[in-house]
């Protein structure tokens, strides 16, 4: 065989590869196969609506932009304070002023008490020292106490499982014993009642694969220096949003059964870039919508947006390309998306999900009409079945995050109508919905 020839085998599986790739980049969605093995059926009612955050930076954000926010819908926004030895802190006066103008909002807070790698020094040779975890114990329990009320919760650091924010050489138990001075602290000040405390936000989640991760679980539920900490927070970052519900049950289930079954367990931050070659923007979009929705459906208590506004211009640069908004201001699509998933949210009754293979359906009550979001391969098949048992009569649908007005639900019956529409909004006036 030709070394042409015996390489053609070879780059069509890594063309495949490739393709592959590309495609649960942009889309999302696993092959059929996979999601039916890893998936198949299931269904749940939803108690309650997860708080939803979004991701703002203190130097930047605006009286303007925290407005716009909490039209939006969302109830709280999370930002990063960082000590005065640390590279990007800012003065305490504009940390103070960001906390009033989201108040003046009525906007909730995540504040995350940032160390990063600096506040060990930039190199930790030593792997940290008792000073540094004193002089960070001191300035986030100072912090927590000067910033004290209802609508404040905080977050110890930030992804410690990531060599971006901690240097290598600085143990997380060094961490982990930093954590349990700060409940120290706020035990001895008699602070009432105490502030809503979480540890870390991590980058993966707990299991072998992140011994980080997994100590900071095993800790926090089993240590009882760490009483203060109400929870742990992550930072879920996946290719198909709709996997969390099987993560977060099976990490929801440790909790249970461990000595601290109350911990609750909250996503500070998740998102989407889009980024040229990979995502649009439109696709952006459908990917935050089906992140909220994750969320909704796995009983999150806090869902965390990864982010406002974009950090840069470059198109291709992922990192600057997370926003909801662009780095002028202007709105991407996802804007319209949340715009009309979070309102929808709001208020629901009587909320269940259903999952065949791949494919969700959400339905509430809300305004004296049911409503049902359908999303994946399968959504408009599994509309389509609804109203072959009840009849079209009364329905409407239209694509979620779009201007355009309801159709009726017959107009399904031309395979042309909505067809490029990644979400569909089905709603029955009066709730004479199909079972």
């Amino acid at each position: 065989m030709s070394p042409r020839s015996a390489a053609s085998p070879r780059r069509g599986a890594q063309t495949r590869a490739l393709a592959l790739a590309a495609l649960i980049a942009v889309s999302g969605w696993w092959p059929a196969r996979q999601a039916h093995a890893e998936n198949g059926q299931a269904s749940g009612r939803i108690a309650s609506m997860p708080a939803f955050a979004v991701q703002i930076d203190p130097a930047t954000v605006s009286a303007r932009d925290f407005a716009e926010i909490r039209r939006l819908g969302f109830s709280h926004v999370r930002f990063g304070v960082r000590p005065g030895v640390v590279r990007g802190h800012l003065a305490p006066q504009r940390y103070a002023q960001v906390i009033a103008q989201a108040r003046q909002a009525g906007l909730q807070m995540l504040v995350t008490l940032y160390g990063g790698r600096y506040i060990w020094g930039d190199q930790g040779e030593d792997g940290g020292s008792d000073a540094s975890e004193a002089s960070f114990a001191a300035f986030a329990s100072q912090f927590m106490q000067r910033n004290a009320g209802p609508d404040l919760s905080y977050e110890i650091w930030n992804e410690p499982d990531n060599k971006t924010f901690l240097h290598p050489s600085v143990p997380v138990s060094r961490l982990l014993s930093t954590a349990g001075r700060i409940c120290d602290t706020l035990a001895q000040a008699g602070t009432v009642p105490p502030p809503s405390v979480y540890l870390f936000g991590l980058a993966r989640l707990p299991g072998p694969a992140n011994p980080v991760a997994e100590q900071s679980l095993s800790r926090l539920l089993t240590d009882p220096r760490l009483g203060c900490m109400k929870g742990l927070s992550i930072h879920p970052y996946r290719a198909t949003p709709e996997t969390l519900l099987r993560d977060y049950r099976q990490l929801g289930g440790r909790i249970r059964n461990s000595p601290r079954p109350g911990a609750q367990l909250i996503v500070s931050e998740w998102g989407y870039a889009s980024y040229l070659p990979v995502r649009s923007e439109a696709a952006q979009a459908t990917l935050i919508a089906r992140q909220v929705l994750a969320g909704v459906m796995a009983q999150v208590p806090m869902l965390g947006i990864y982010a406002w506004r974009d950090r840069g211009q470059a198109r291709w640069d992922r990192e600057a390309n997370f926003g909801l908004l662009r780095n002028d201001g202007s709105e991407k699509p996802v804007i319209a998306m949340l715009r009309d998933l979070l309102g929808l949210l709001a208020g629901a009754q009587d909320a269940h999900w259903r999952q065949r293979q791949d494919s969700f359906v959400l339905s509430l009550r809300k305004d004296g009409a049911v409503h049902r979001i359908y999303w994946g391969p399968q959504g408009r098949a599994l509309l389509r079945e609804a109203l072959a048992q009840a009849g079209p009569d009364g329905c409407k649908v239209r694509a979620l995050g779009s201007a355009a007005g309801a159709r009726p639900c017959a107009a399904l019956q031309d395979g042309t109508v909505l067809a490029d529409a990644g979400m569909l909004l089905a709603s029955w006036p009066g709730g004479n919905a199909p079972p």
